[in-house]
């Protein structure tokens, strides 16, 4: 029995060591495209809703007649905002999902890195878990859309990477959202 309880013991510490990892490598090529909320309405619906609506309109107009290097720019500006605490990707994101997905339909050699981040508000562990959560919901749409999951990265910055760096709703806002980047 002795032997079983060591045999658990080591099993157990090896799992927390890899489940303790380092802190995840920064990439400053990440590029963010800032949505436009005013300031008097920004709430995380408002600031959801409007860089929804601008990315929309920019994918339709850019659909037409981009190269594959343009629609990789284009597509790599885009963010999705998630609300608090959620994970689940809001149906005014769709058309950003699905012009990914075809993008990566149309390249095959693409690959797409998803970028999970979190307002500052939770556990340094916490904010780490729901950036992958928050990733990986907008890898499994693109991959529901017929995308090959061994194309698509995750990554999660948690609270790590702010684009506000404010203490307000507007600011939090803001940082709740998973970027794309080829």
């Amino acid at each position: 029995m002795k032997k079983y309880a060591k045999l658990f013991a080591t099993a157990l510490m090896g799992s927390a060591l890899i489940g303790c990892s380092a802190t995840p490598e920064v990439n400053d090529n990440y590029q963010y495209s800032e949505p436009k909320a005013d300031g008097a309405a920004s709430t995380t619906q408002s600031a959801a809703d409007q860089g929804a609506q601008s990315g929309a309109t920019d994918l339709d107009a850019g659909k037409k007649a981009l190269t594959p290097e343009q629609m990789k720019a284009l597509l790599s500006g885009k963010v999705i905002y998630f609300e608090y605490d959620r994970s689940d990707i809001g149906t005014e994101y769709y058309d950003i999902i699905k012009m990914n997905a075809e993008y990566l339909s149309q390249n095959p050699q693409a690959k797409l890195t998803i970028a999970g981040h979190c307002d500052e508000r939770g556990s340094r562990e916490y904010n780490l878990a729901l950036g992958e959560r928050r990733a990986l919901s907008v890898k499994n749409a693109i991959m529901a859309e017929g995308v090959s999951a061994n194309r698509i990265n995750v990554i999660s910055f948690g609270e790590d990477m702010p684009v506000d760096e404010g203490h307000s709703e507007a600011s939090w806002s803001k940082n709740r959202r998973a970027e794309f980047n080829y």
